[in-house]
């Protein structure tokens, strides 16, 4: 995937408008990491991982909130990508570029599972809940 090739789409809306809110910054961060220019790609991705570990801790946040069932799943897989961004990361910055085009190719498809899965079931539990307050309260 190339960075004009990927980018925000209805596809990955989960009708949420946080999580969604934060989606559209992970998504453009994300593809930026593409951009040809070796110089600035830790920039790039220091900005990516700042975003992503406020970005995931707001959902855990939500699940811990919620009782989410499958939070530590979900937590764990943030956790897994985050250290693996921070591991390209101390590669680029060693001299071995090659695993920055690599993250940028591969993180987009991880992303568009994890909204599929994980956060789609986020989602819809959280609101679900909310549904179940609105009818209690009436």
């Amino acid at each position: 995937m190339t960075h004009e090739s990927w980018g925000w789409s209805d596809r990955l809306a989960l009708r949420y408008e946080p999580m969604d809110e934060t989606h559209k910054e992970f998504v453009t961060l994300c593809a930026a990491l593409s951009e040809d220019n070796p110089a600035t790609f830790i920039e790039r991705l220091d900005a990516l991982i700042a975003h992503s570990v406020e970005h995931f801790e707001q959902e855990n946040q939500w699940m811990a909130e919620t009782a989410f069932p499958p939070a530590g799943c979900h937590k764990q897989e943030h956790d897994s990508v985050l250290e693996i961004m921070r591991e390209v990361r101390s590669h680029v910055l060693a001299g071995d570029p090659d695993l920055a085009a690599r993250l940028a190719e591969e993180l987009p498809h991880w992303f568009e599972h994890h909204v599929d899965t994980m956060d789609n079931m986020l989602a819809r539990f959280m609101a679900a809940q909310a549904d179940q307050a609105v009818a209690s309260a009436t």
